[in-house]
């Protein structure tokens, strides 16, 4: 009797799972009773249990996971041959799993089926041209020779974060968030050796929403992938949003080195020309461009990057982002779409 209401209890959760993942509530009700209504009373309590913790609580929680289901199977094959119950055993792995999707869902991956952020601010797809890519892209390698010598001068100076923050909060407010954000800085994580082969530069826990930058990010790279995953910490999912805002974030600070991470990053992810004359860019930016290529070159695995992006590729898939990991390039519609006012703050519907 007592097994049998363990197993319905386990039953319970996977269908909480399976309802969880495959059925997520209508765009509008995400907007209203979640991403301004739920998520923000559980953002400010994780943010402010997590950011006091010098390491990772979303490792702990994995681990704990982890733990949990390898204990799992090693009690199963320890277990005298007529107590075992592979349907048991197997129950018990799956109610875990299905336990930490509710858990990933609720905490953070409702924020998958938030509507895109066009749809709340003033969007023309009329001005999306290649011509206009073209004139972007001119526009960034332009700011990027401007800033150069200043940014470089600034690079041993520490990232201010509560500047970048203040940079930050208004394009997210402007984008649809009616709440104030609390964000935290960056956790050592346990992932630091994966994402350092894998040419992961940050994520976000979605169990715990700490934030992790990889160890080996350059100077003129941290400001924009902090600001990006600041952005996913304040429910926006999807990859091309939490890039437009972070160059957004960039592009309103007075910090030439923050304003330079944002025009660089920018230009990385606009449609590139086939070849660039050595004078289009200055010295200093081309030693930028080769320390990416030393960087890499040096730390990260092909095989361990391919399959991670192969993954993540199917991972966003399956939270409806249809673009996959090409949803990262898309922010060259937002850029161009989007009209901005003279502070660069989207203009509201």
């Amino acid at each position: 009797m007592q097994q049998t209401l363990k197993n319905a209890a386990k039953l319970f959760i996977i269908a909480l799972g399976i309802l969880a993942v495959a059925f997520p509530p209508n765009s509008d009700w995400i907007e209203r009773a979640y991403v301004n209504g739920a998520y923000p009373a559980w953002e400010h309590f994780a943010v402010s249990v997590t950011a006091p913790v010098p390491w990772s609580l979303g490792d702990v929680a994995f681990l704990a996971g982890a733990i949990a289901l390898v204990s799992r199977i090693v009690a199963f094959a320890r277990a005298p041959r007529r107590r075992r119950s592979i349907l048991n055993a197997a129950l018990s792995c799956v109610a875990i799993l299905a336990l930490y999707a509710v858990w990933f869902t609720v905490s953070w991956g409702w924020n998958y089926a938030r509507a895109p952020l066009e749809s709340r601010v003033r969007f023309d797809d009329r001005r999306i041209t290649p011509q206009a890519a073209v004139k972007l892209r001119a526009r960034a390698v332009a700011r990027m020779n401007a800033l150069a010598a200043a940014a470089h001068a600034r690079e041993g100076v520490p990232l201010d974060t509560p500047a970048l923050y203040s940079a930050w909060l208004p394009a997210v407010m402007r984008g649809g968030n009616d709440w104030t954000p609390l964000v935290s800085l960056p956790k050592p994580t346990l992932a630091d050796p994966f994402m350092v082969a894998s040419g992961t530069s940050g994520f976000i826990n979605p169990l715990t929403l700490n934030v992790a930058l990889a160890s080996d990010v350059l100077w003129f790279e941290r400001p924009f992938d902090l600001a990006h995953e600041w952005s996913h910490d304040a429910a926006y999912a999807r990859e091309d949003e939490a890039n437009y805002l972070a160059i957004l974030t960039c592009l309103r600070s007075p910090d030439p080195a923050v304003q330079y991470s944002g025009w660089f990053e920018l230009f990385l992810y606009l449609p590139q020309a086939r070849h660039y004359a050595r004078r289009e860019f200055v010295p200093l930016v081309w030693r930028d461009f080769a320390a990416l290529r030393e960087r890499n070159a040096r730390h990260v695995n092909v095989l361990v990057a391919h399959w991670s992006w192969r993954t993540y590729n199917a991972y966003l898939k399956t939270n409806r982002v249809a673009a996959g990991i090409a949803n990262y390039d898309q922010v060259t519609r937002l850029m161009l779409g989007v009209a901005l006012d003279q502070r660069l703050l989207p203009l509201a519907r």
